[in-house]
């Protein structure tokens, strides 16, 4: 096994802890930081090498990152809704409490 081979099953394995820490429903942001800053590394070495990689290999991970990618899109939407209403609800109750 090429050591590029490698690198892409270990990305294989932080790609399937990073969609296990997104389907969280209490998600840990620094972990999720330290895996995708851990995913990103890894890129880098394969990017790097003189070794080609495995096309079916490299074919999943492509396939995988875009994965990835739309699943960390919607978690940030999702959060973003959820500051929003936050943010009018504290909105109205200092409305309210004017009132008072």
């Amino acid at each position: 096994m090429t050591q590029v081979s490698e690198w892409l099953d270990a990305l294989e394995q932080i790609d399937e802890a990073i969609a296990q820490q997104l389907n969280m429903s209490d998600i840990d942001s620094e972990k999720l930081a330290q895996q995708l800053h851990d995913r990103q590394a890894l890129l880098d070495q394969i990017a790097a090498s003189p070794q080609a990689p495995n096309q079916q290999q490299w074919s999943q991970a492509l396939t995988r990152t875009e994965t990835l990618i739309d699943a960390l899109e919607g978690q940030k939407a999702d959060a973003a809704k959820r500051l929003l209403q936050q943010r009018k609800g504290k909105q109205s109750v200092q409305l309210y409490k004017k009132f008072q």
